[in-house]
């Protein structure tokens, strides 16, 4: 890997820097492609992360899931290859805000990169590994010009839509070319175990206000129960119900936080039937009630 050059890592905090002008979350002209500043500290927040990447410049963020707890910064970005629940923390430098950018993973997009990739060379992706739901990658030299080029045409709703999806095209392949690739590809193909948990939580996050049958995910992983639930939380740190317990209660936050949602309406929207059970286990979890979410909306979300 090639040292890190100083003059692109202050050229992408530049960049980063003009385009996240306000402060918190900062939509752009591409869909699902999110700028952040943060100017002072934030304690630690649950939260659920979609299939992306994270990059994050001035600070670090720390990661907690279930008992591991992960710090990515300026050394390191941070790639997600399944939808996890993930416990945030944002610590900024003294001096300055920390700023990043948040692209979301398209498996079609890395399943043809990695069938071109490997009529190059069979073996750069052949290792199929499962791993938790997120995993770390250098920032290397290639991933900071790359994400340079892709913030300076996030500034035009023009060139945002000619270059921006080439751009990230780009930025999949360094990524599948850098130390854990292979933990993407994994993750983009239907037939490893990785890929398999991946497609039961994209199945749960899309049914989260159903019952959950165990038994039913199994089988469609082709996996025994035993197996299913060994390979969930090898990549979750949390079982299929605690996982869908945490998908409920974000989504639930969500609908009364953005959307104005009383307490109530928001549980049975998630499919709890108990209104006081769905309270219990919001607070249990946030650390605050409904009530007080919803007259603290401001700054809570995201």
């Amino acid at each position: 890997m090639s040292i890190q050059d100083k003059k692109l890592l202050d050229e992408l905090k530049e960049a980063l820097d003009d385009g996240a002008v306000r402060e918190g979350i900062n939509e752009t002209f591409l869909e699902e492609v999110t700028l952040v500043r943060v100017s002072e500290h934030k304690p630690k927040s649950p939260l659920i992360y979609e299939q992306c990447f994270c990059i994050a410049v001035y600070g670090h963020k720390i990661c907690h899931l279930s008992d591991a707890t992960f710090t990515y910064g300026e050394d390191e970005f941070l790639v997600v290859p399944a939808i996890v629940p993930l416990d945030i923390e944002v610590v900024p430098d003294v001096d300055n805000p920390l700023l990043s950018i948040t692209v979301p993973l398209d498996f079609e997009v890395i399943q043809d990169l990695v069938e071109f990739i490997n009529k190059y060379d069979k073996q750069a992706l052949e290792k199929i590994s499962s791993s938790s739901g997120i995993y770390f990658e250098p920032l290397t030299n290639n991933v900071m010009e790359s994400t340079i080029r892709l913030l300076k045409v996030l500034k035009s709703r023009k060139e945002a839509n000619i270059f921006g999806k080439q751009i990230i095209r780009e930025i999949y392949y360094h990524i599948l070319m850098g130390k854990h690739g292979h933990l993407l590809a994994s993750a983009a193909f239907g037939e490893s175990d990785y890929a398999l948990i991946a497609k039961s939580l994209r199945f749960l996050h899309d049914n989260y206000d159903k019952g959950i049958d165990i038994d039913h995910l199994a089988k469609s992983a082709n996996m025994s129960v035993r197996s299913f639930y060994n390979h969930f939380k090898a990549v979750t740190a949390l079982t299929p119900v605690q996982y869908l317990k945490r998908i409920r209660l974000e989504k639930a936050r969500q609908f009364m936080v953005v959307q104005g949602e009383q307490a109530s309406s928001a549980a049975h929207m998630v499919g709890y039937e108990s209104p006081s059970q769905f309270s219990r286990e919001f607070k249990r979890h946030f650390g605050y009630t409904p009530r007080e979410a919803v007259r603290n909306s401001q700054g809570m979300a995201g």
